[in-house]
């Protein structure tokens, strides 16, 4: 008998996975000529991401992808320096995210079945299971991302796939998360992921995005710079100036509102605050307009 999650796709085992070393894993940081190398690549332009051509696991990872975002290493392909960005980016949001990744699982706790799109180390797919739901799946184009997370959350089925190509059936998911991911995409794939969430979205469902705030960028009131948030926004400020995000500048520009009408949801809650822009919508019962492009 066919059941609704028969066709799923089979997640791998990732904890038996072998991947290959990128060069980024053969720094060594016992010598300091491999810190050097380190800060060189760290501060240095970033280059175009190194895999083996015959990788298998390549074929699902979008070209736009394969940058060395946020100036790392190889970027997120390296068994060592996504490890350490997965333990290093919630410090340097000093508890920020962490603390959003507990107020969108806490308002999808009702929900059955959660999509995180985008997950990386999976902490958002995590927080949801902790909950209280059961079915819960997180997709990403990295695998190395994907490994380290199906090894700190074996709770949550890991799967690796772009936003734009999401491999469920329609209707899969009473809701979908979004966290630090569509800044990193260009627009015309936004606009193809959102039509994909839409497509995987039950009627009714709920669609929870986190993504960093314009705001960050502006000027700061000198008013703003005696209080504590003020400095914290300087220390936002200038770290959004250094680490290397080449779709942000398009991200910013687009008016999101418009952008998430057009892709079937209307709008239930806004919280713009720096560092964090926060969008809770719900998919509306009529088919969205057709995404072009």
């Amino acid at each position: 008998m066919t059941t609704e999650h028969s066709i799923d796709p089979v997640t791998p085992d990732w904890a038996n996975l072998s991947l290959a070393s990128t060069w980024a894993d053969e720094i060594n940081f016992t010598r300091p000529r491999g810190w050097l190398q380190f800060a060189r690549s760290i501060l240095g332009k970033p280059q175009p991401v190194q895999l083996a051509p015959d990788d298998p696991l390549r074929a699902g990872i979008p070209k736009y992808a394969l940058q060395e975002f946020h100036n790392l290493p190889n970027g997120n392909y390296s068994h060592r320096i996504s490890r350490g960005y997965i333990t290093g980016f919630d410090r340097m949001m000093l508890g920020h995210m962490a603390r959003q990744r507990r107020v969108m699982a806490q308002q999808l706790a009702d929900c059955d079945a959660v999509l995180d799109v985008g997950t990386g180390g999976g902490k958002l797919a995590a927080a949801l299971v902790d909950a209280g739901v059961k079915d819960v799946w997180g997709v990403d184009v990295s695998p190395y991302m994907l490994k380290h997370a199906a090894t700190d959350f074996p709770a949550v089925n890991f799967y690796q796939a772009a936003a734009e190509r999401l491999p469920f059936c329609e209707q899969r998911f009473d809701a979908v998360t979004v966290c630090f991911l569509f800044h990193e995409m260009p627009p015309k794939y936004i606009a193809k992921a959102l039509a994909e969430i839409d497509r995987v979205l039950r009627p009714g469902g709920r669609l929870l995005v986190a993504e960093p705030s314009a705001r960050q960028l502006g000027p700061i009131p000198w008013r703003l710079l005696m209080r504590r948030a003020g400095w914290r926004h300087v220390y936002f400020k200038r770290m959004a100036a250094r680490v290397h995000e080449p779709f942000i500048k398009a991200w910013h520009g687009l008016d999101k509102q418009a952008l998430f009408a057009q892709a079937g949801f209307c709008l239930d809650e806004h919280n713009d605050r720096v560092p964090i822009n926060y969008y809770s919508l719900k998919k509306h019962s009529l088919p969205a307009t057709a995404v072009v492009g």
